[in-house]
């Protein structure tokens, strides 16, 4: 057996060129390492029975469309409002006595989460408005904590939020034989949208461990952003 002998001063300087090359191996890997990133979702990419018929064949370039509608504040709003944010979108109603609470507070976490960036928002749209006033509306988004200009609240005429639901964030059943009415007032989808205005993510707004991975995915585009 060969018996090797080293001064104190060289065990030392072995053990930093062992510590060197592990920083450095670790810090190649990190910067070598893919970003996680998320899908981009095309009608293509859908359950058909979410996308109206016209639409079923489109398989790229899908963007949320223009809007016309009304927040909280009774400001009158256009896509101009979320230019360049990352979102987060719902439909809901401020009676609805069963899932949407859940969602709400959900919302409420997400809020929470990225209170402090300004590049994401939330946006939940009713799909009541013969109820969900603009005043009914303001009072909901004080209950809830809504911060002005993170969290918008937003109504206006039926035909344009169940459009945008149907056709833009396909985030209800589509109109006819098997589309039920009930179904689609009580959606528990949520869905992710990017700076771009693309379809990146849809989850259950009622389901805690889905919502944590939207947080997560929320943070994945701000990291590719």
């Amino acid at each position: 057996m060969i018996k090797i002998n080293l001064k104190p001063v060289e065990w030392l300087k072995i053990l930093v060129l062992i510590l060197v090359f592990a920083a450095g191996s670790t810090a190649s890997y990190q910067i070598l390492k893919p970003k996680p990133r998320l899908p981009i979702f095309n009608p293509t990419d859908l359950n058909p029975a979410v996308v109206d018929d016209d639409l079923e064949r489109v398989g790229r370039g899908h963007r949320i469309g223009d809007f016309q509608l009304t927040d909280q504040w009774g400001n009158a709003v256009d896509s101009s409002l979320l230019s360049g944010k990352i979102y987060v979108a719902d439909f809901f109603f401020t009676t609805c006595p069963s899932i949407c609470i859940d969602m709400g507070k959900n919302f409420q976490k997400i809020q929470a989460a990225y209170q402090d960036e300004p590049r994401v928002n939330l946006v939940s749209h009713t799909v009541m408005p013969e109820i969900d006033s603009v005043a009914v509306m303001h009072a909901y988004g004080q209950r809830m904590g809504a911060i002005q200009g993170k969290w918008h609240l937003l109504t206006g005429e039926k035909r344009e939020l169940y459009r945008l639901a149907r056709r833009q964030y396909f985030a209800v059943m589509e109109e006819g034989s098997s589309f039920d009415e009930h179904d689609f007032i009580h959606t528990e989808n949520v869905i992710l949208i990017d700076e771009n205005k693309r379809i990146r993510g849809f989850y259950d707004g009622t389901d805690d461990l889905q919502m944590t991975q939207l947080i997560t995915d929320v943070q994945v585009l701000l990291d590719n952003n």
